[in-house]
């Protein structure tokens, strides 16, 4: 496959290189992380097999090879061009077979802010510590006009399986994320306290693939404090010195010292990586034993999906 465009920001991202933060080195990996799982298990690939993780304007990919495909996260309506230049809708959250000579496109950006794209069987990009994710850093396993790999080769089967409305993760451009408290929660007055929680932030536009950047109105501690730099994770939000906030997301730097007022919930990350500038949030406070229940309930619905998805196959 060939990249004849390269679009926005595009990068190839799996589950990331999460053990080696000890050593300062971030962990990259997909922002919408339940879109790339998802996507793997309709294919049948490991569940931490590499997407192409893609913005919009969207990348042109031609095919050589026949082969099988699923798209998912925003909608950016893809499409299909074949031999003959004849115009072939593809959906969102199936697997579709592509037939050599084919080229993958996208049209409009719907809703959302990143489309994923993967491979039955995967895409052969360089792994580097356990990780094929893309870290722009570094320059490692960009992609560019031109850009090349060859992907394994498959013959069209007689399932092609989607992904039904209810495991579709629900996504929207003004979601109440639900949080845990962060350690320096209690830090803040307790005008901030009920501020964090009733009133709209809106991401701004100096937000990118490290945190998005929130605009509201200020909050602030009782007294000052000065912190040890300590651990910071995917959905860390934190208290900059204006009184605005930061949320944390996937490149996210391995320690800050900023004050820690909340964690985003595992079960509500693909929520939050959907939206972009000028989208709202909410906020909501739940205790980690919700929290936990809710990421329990999703892992056992993921596993009701694979079964299925075996099952299928099996019998085909």
């Amino acid at each position: 496959m060939q990249f004849i465009k390269s679009g926005i920001l595009s990068t190839y991202q799996d589950t990331g290189r999460n053990t080696y933060r000890y050593l300062g080195i971030n962990p990259n990996g997909a922002i919408d992380l339940m879109a790339v799982r998802l996507l793997n298990i309709l294919l049948q690939n490991q569940e931490n097999e590499a997407a192409i993780e893609i913005h919009f304007p969207s990348p042109e990919i031609y095919f050589e090879n026949n082969t099988i495909i699923a798209v998912g996260g925003a909608d950016f309506n893809p499409y299909l061009t074949d031999k003959s230049q004849n115009e072939i809708e593809i959906n969102n959250w199936q697997c579709t077979f592509v037939s050599a000579g084919t080229t993958l496109k996208f049209k409009k950006r719907h809703w959302g802010q990143r489309a994923y794209i993967a491979v039955k069987g995967g895409f052969p990009a360089t792994e580097w510590l356990g990780s094929k994710s893309t870290n722009n850093l570094l320059g490692f396993n960009g992609i560019s006009p031109n850009h090349y790999l060859s992907i394994p080769e498959h013959t069209k089967p007689a399932v092609l399986p989607y992904l039904g409305f209810s495991m579709r993760p629900p996504y929207s451009a003004s979601p109440t994320i639900r949080l845990i408290k962060g350690n320096e929660f209690d830090a803040l007055t307790a005008e901030s306290k009920e501020r964090l929680e009733k009133q709209e932030f809106t991401i701004s536009q100096h937000s990118n693939r490290m945190g998005y950047r929130l605009v509201g109105g200020a909050l602030s501690l009782e007294n000052p404090l000065e912190l040890i730099s300590s651990a910071v994770d995917f959905g860390t939000i934190q208290l900059l010195p204006d009184g605005q906030l930061i949320i944390l997301m996937a490149d996210h730097q391995t320690t800050g010292g900023y004050p820690r007022l909340g964690n985003v919930i595992s079960a509500d990350l693909p929520i939050l990586a959907q939206c972009g500038p000028k989208d709202v949030l909410k906020f909501q406070f739940i205790s980690q034993a919700e929290a936990e229940e809710l990421l329990i309930l999703r892992e056992k619905e993921i596993k009701k999906l694979k079964a299925g998805i075996d099952l299928v196959e099996t019998f085909r």
